[in-house]
């Protein structure tokens, strides 16, 4: 972890201002892009800056978390750090990226609390345990991630915009409930949209997402998980440098 921390940003320290960067600029594009003026009460809270923010660092946390996770399990091993496995670099780089998302969090929705805004969560506890609900699917979908690029690197081309299209889609921006039904159906299968809800169940007094399947959120988690570890396992000593 220490290792990771000093080379993440080796050309410059200042890299990890983009995990709050990121969030706010999200929200300033939503605001004023979206919503343009949105002087009449978001969907739920008190402003629309609070609504988003919470929504898009958890849904950030959890693409960067599983890139990150995915890229290290299938980096070739440094021969200096032989006695280390590639899928303990997975854990620090997973447990590094779910601090730093932690830590934007609670710069950005303090920083928007000084402003004004009603940026403390009404129970923090929900909120903890559905950031872990999250932290625990973006290891078990970067694994996943990781035996699928192994089996078929074509699709490494394709990685950023899949990945993109499961940020777009896990509701940040919006309410679940409120979507029409056909879409609302197929944005259900995404389960960083249950812990976007789940977080919002807690940061939000009263509010109680209808569409919310925690049960489904953590059963897909438990099955990429051991999908992800068992081809681990078994591609553990697979070195895609060997092909030519």
């Amino acid at each position: 972890m220490l290792r990771r921390i000093r080379t993440r940003y080796a050309n410059s320290r200042a890299g990890y201002l983009w995990a709050i960067v990121e969030p706010i600029c999200w929200v300033f594009i939503l605001k004023f892009g979206i919503r343009g003026a949105a002087d009449h009460q978001p969907p739920i809270g008190t402003s629309y800056e609070v609504f988003y923010a919470n929504g898009v660092i958890v849904a950030r946390t959890w693409r960067t978390t599983a890139q990150v996770v995915a890229r290290t399990v299938r980096r070739p091993k440094r021969s200096a750090l032989t006695a280390i496995h590639r899928l303990d670099a997975a854990y620090a780089a997973w447990i590094l990226e779910l601090t730093t998302g932690a830590v934007a969090m609670t710069i950005v929705l303090a920083a928007l609390g000084l402003f004004g805004f009603d940026a403390a969560p009404a129970d923090p506890l929900t909120c903890f345990v559905a950031f872990g609900a999250m932290a625990l699917f973006a290891l078990a979908f970067g694994l996943v991630l990781s035996l699928i690029l192994t089996l078929a690197p074509g699709l490494t081309h394709f990685q950023h915009i899949f990945m993109l299209a499961i940020f777009m889609s896990s509701g940040f921006h919006m309410i679940i409930d409120r979507v029409p039904p056909r879409i609302r159906e197929i944005f259900l299968w995404n389960p960083v949209l249950h812990c976007v809800e789940w977080f919002r169940e807690g940061f939000y007094a009263g509010y109680v997402c209808a569409s919310l399947d925690r049960s489904y959120l953590l059963t897909v988690t438990m099955l990429f998980l051991a999908i992800g570890l068992v081809g681990e396992r078994a591609l553990r000593n697979h070195n895609p440098q060997r092909k030519r």
